[in-house]
C-alpha cells in the first residue's frame, strides 16, 4: 500500500497539490513534444508529490481543439510521465475518442487515492435541419496507476443528448459515497414538446462501477431548444427594429406630410425583407417568428409614442 501511495503521489494528504504547468519545452512535457507539434494542446496537467521527497509522477491530457462536429478525426491522449534517478521518462500513454478535452483529479472510488477523470466530447450526427439537431456524446473516462507505472481505466461512461453543448456525465453522491451519473435520450413519444431521458448512476463496489439506480426524467424537447437557441439572437434584434422603426416613423410623420400608413406598411415590408433574407442567409431560423416579434415591438412602440404625443400636444 505505501508504495502504491507513493507512485500516486499520496502521502498523509489525499488530494495531491496541482502545481502549474511547465514550459512545453521543459521536462517532462518536452517527451511529448511530436504530439504538440501534430497540433495537440494541453488540457491538463498534474504533479503528483510524494511525501515532500520530489516530483515522482506527473499526468498530462493532450487533446485537440476543434468543433465538436469535427471530433470523428479527432482524438486525445493521456500520459504518465515518472521521474527516476532525475531522469523522466513516458511510461504510458492512453489515446482517447473524442476532443476538446477537460480533466480534474477526484477520488471516484472512496479509497482515500484520486483518479483522474477525463471528458471528451464526440458527435454522433452533422448537423442538418431544425428537426435534427446535433447530437453530441460526453465520453468520461476513469484512470488510476498502477505500481508497474501504467495507466489503468477503471471504467468509460458516456451522456448523449441531441441539441445540448455540454451533456457532460457528473460525479453525485449515493448513499453516502462518490458516484457517477449519465444521461441519454430516449426515443420520443408521439409529438410531444417533452423528450423522456434516462438517468443512471453507477458506484464502486470495490471492483469496479455498478450500476445502483436507473430512471427518467423529463426535458423539453430537443428541437424546441434547438430552435430557441438559434433564433433568439435575432428575435431580440427584431424588437429592436421594431421600437427603432415605430420612433422613425413618428418622428417623420410628424415632420412631413408623409400619412403614418404609409410609414407602417414600409415598417412591415422592412421587417419582412429582412426575415427572408436572413432565412435565405442563415439555416434553421424560423422567419415568421422574426417578423411577427418585429411587427409586434412596432405596434406597442407605436401606441406607447401616440399615447405621449398626445398627452404633449395637449399639454
Amino acid at each position: 500500500m505505501l508504495g502504491l501511495g507513493l507512485l500516486l503521489g499520496c502521502g498523509s494528504d489525499t488530494n495531491p497539490e496541482i502545481l502549474p504547468s511547465p514550459p512545453l519545452d521543459q521536462m517532462p512535457l518536452m517527451l511529448a513534444g511530436p504530439l504538440f507539434t501534430a497540433g495537440y494542446e494541453l488540457a491538463s496537467y498534474h504533479d503528483l508529490d510524494a511525501d515532500g521527497d520530489g516530483v515522482v509522477e506527473a499526468l498530462a491530457v493532450l487533446t485537440l481543439e476543434e468543433p465538436t462536429t469535427d471530433s470523428s478525426t479527432g482524438s486525445s491522449y493521456v500520459l504518465l510521465f515518472g521521474q527516476h534517478g532525475g531522469a523522466w521518462s513516458l511510461n504510458d500513454r492512453q489515446r482517447l475518442n473524442g476532443v476538446n478535452a477537460s480533466a480534474e483529479l477526484e477520488d471516484v472510488t472512496d479509497d482515500g487515492l484520486p483518479e483522474l477523470l477525463v471528458h471528451t466530447e464526440e458527435a454522433d450526427t452533422q448537423p442538418g435541419d431544425f428537426v435534427t439537431p446535433l447530437r453530441r456524446t460526453d465520453r468520461l473516462s476513469i484512470f488510476t496507476y498502477t505500481p508497474s507505472q501504467y495507466l489503468a481505466k477503471l471504467g468509460t461512461f458516456t451522456s448523449n443528448l441531441s441539441g445540448e453543448a455540454q451533456p457532460h456525465s457528473t460525479v453525485v453522491d449515493w448513499d453516502g459515497q462518490p458516484a457517477i451519473q449519465t444521461v441519454q435520450d430516449l426515443p420520443p413519444i408521439g409529438q410531444s414538446l417533452w423528450r423522456p431521458v434516462r438517468v443512471e448512476t453507477f458506484a464502486w463496489d470495490g471492483q469496479g462501477f455498478a450500476r445502483v439506480k436507473v430512471g427518467e426524467q423529463r426535458r423539453i424537447s430537443p428541437v424546441v431548444t434547438w430552435l430557441m437557441r438559434r433564433n433568439a439572437p435575432w428575435l431580440a434584434v427584431f424588437l429592436i427594429m421594431g421600437v427603432a422603426a415605430s420612433a422613425a416613423v413618428s418622428a417623420i410623420t410628424r415632420r412631413s406630410r408623409l400619412k403614418e400608413r404609409w410609414g407602417t406598411l414600409g415598417a412591415i415590408l422592412l421587417f419582412v425583407a429582412s426575415g427572408v433574407g436572413l432565412g435565405l442567409a442563415a439555416e434553421w431560423l424560423c422567419v415568421p417568428a422574426l417578423v411577427l416579434a418585429g411587427l409586434a415591438a412596432f405596434g406597442f412602440a407605436r401606441q406607447v409614442v401616440n399615447h405621449w404625443g398626445d398627452k404633449l400636444d395637449g399639454g
